[in-house]
């Protein structure tokens, strides 16, 4: 379950999100002035997420290989997307 805090609840609550977000898998995205500006998940839950982005990675890599001739620059430019894409999962 991912549930939206404020940074003060999550200030005060640091602890208890803690042992939530570690023993019991949930996630927290936490907020300052209604914007979303970080978030807190489990270890596991950040792993999974990188090895997706890395699944990604791979299965693009694959794509581009299949691909033969010149590149277009719509082509190029759907790769550039989809690297930014699948870098923004890892970070």
């Amino acid at each position: 379950m991912r549930e939206n805090i404020t940074a003060m609840y999550a200030r005060k609550n640091f602890g208890r999100l803690l042992d939530k977000t570690a023993l019991l898998g949930e996630s927290y995205i936490i907020e300052r002035a209604g914007r979303p500006m970080a978030a807190l998940v489990s270890i596991d839950q950040l792993a999974s997420s990188k090895a997706d982005a890395g699944a990604m990675e791979d299965a693009l890599e694959k794509l581009i290989k299949k691909i033969k001739g010149p590149k277009s620059k719509k082509l190029e430019k759907a790769i550039a997307e989809a690297r930014e894409a699948a870098a923004g999962l890892t970070r």
